[in-house]
């Protein structure tokens, strides 16, 4: 039996959720954003950011969080 293996690029076409759509699946899951994540995803959608940068941006700050903790 062959066994694939899928990997997603930076060009792989996905879907990418709205914020309303993540709002409602976070709030099922029982996860609340801080007041600095909220900050970050308006600031996104008010400068129009494309997925790739909203992705690349949530990444950088992740990754800026963890080297402080």
């Amino acid at each position: 039996m062959k066994k694939t293996s899928k990997s997603l690029k930076p060009n792989d076409s996905g879907h990418v959720l709205g914020h309303r759509t993540f709002a409602a699946i976070t709030a099922v899951e029982g996860i609340s954003l801080d007041a600095a994540s909220r900050k970050r995803l308006a600031d996104m959608k008010k400068r129009k950011l494309s997925p790739d940068d909203q992705r690349s941006e949530v990444i950088r700050a992740y990754l800026s969080a963890k080297s402080r903790g």
